[in-house]
Order: structure tokens, then sequence, then C-alpha cells
């Protein structure tokens, strides 16, 4: 095996490595959480109407940078298992007015792990979604 052939190995590998990545964060980005959000509105007695990507490094009101000592790190494939989706969720209360709140889908060991919400607006939601709120 020539040097040439080698580093042409090595580039295809990294390549890969690369696009394997990128097709995981958008598959990731992408995915419907209607499942995991609209039964949480409705418990406390919301309805459901979308959840959209906010995009690119884009947490709203949530802090940019979270450590949390001692949970599980799992990799599978040289993919983490835990990590972290963002959603503006809009929703209508029961007088059906239209608000939206941020929901942080936090996953551990490639499961759901739990469901945090905030708001930019705080004031202007109605009671039963502040009760979704972390103090």
């Amino acid at each position: 095996m020539t040097d040439t052939a080698l580093y042409i190995g090595i580039g295809f590998f990294l390549l890969l490595g690369a696009f394997i990545q990128f097709f995981v964060q958008w598959r990731r980005h992408h995915r419907d959480f209607t499942k995991e959000l609209e039964p949480v509105l409705r418990s406390v007695g919301l309805r459901f109407v979308s959840a959209t990507w906010p995009g690119w490094f884009k947490v709203g009101p949530f802090p940019k940078l979270e450590v949390e000592l001692g949970r599980p790190q799992s990799r599978v494939g040289g993919i983490h298992g835990e990590y972290a989706e963002y959603r503006i969720v809009t929703f209508r209360d029961s007088e059906g007015q239209t608000h939206e709140i941020w929901a942080k889908i936090e996953f551990e060991m490639f499961r759901l792990r739990r469901i945090r919400w905030d708001a930019t607006r705080k004031r202007k939601l109605p009671e039963a979604a502040k009760e979704l709120i972390e103090n």
C-alpha cells in the first residue's frame, strides 16, 4: 500500500464519519416530537398546535451551557446517546388563544429523560402553561 492510498483511505473514512454525524444531527432536528409533547400539554388543559425546530444554536430562554455531573454517558458507533433538542411549541388555551413556549427535550442513553419548559414572555401565558415552567 502506497502512502497515497493510505491518505485516500484516511480521507474517505473522515468524510464518511462527517457525513454520518451530519445525517444523525439532521434526523434529530427534523424529528417530530408531537407524541412526547402533546400529552404533557393536554394534561394541563392545553391543546397542542405545532412544534418547530428553532435553528442551529438557538436555545431560547434556556442557558446556552449546562453541566450536570454524575450523569451516565453512552456512545454507539461514535454517536452520543445524551443530547437535547429544542422546540418552539405553539398551543391553544381553553379560550382559543394561541401562545408559544419553548421545550427542551432531553435524552439520556438514547431515551427520553425529561421535557423542560420555559418561555420568553411568561406574563402573557395562561396559568396552565405557567405550571409547566420550572422555577
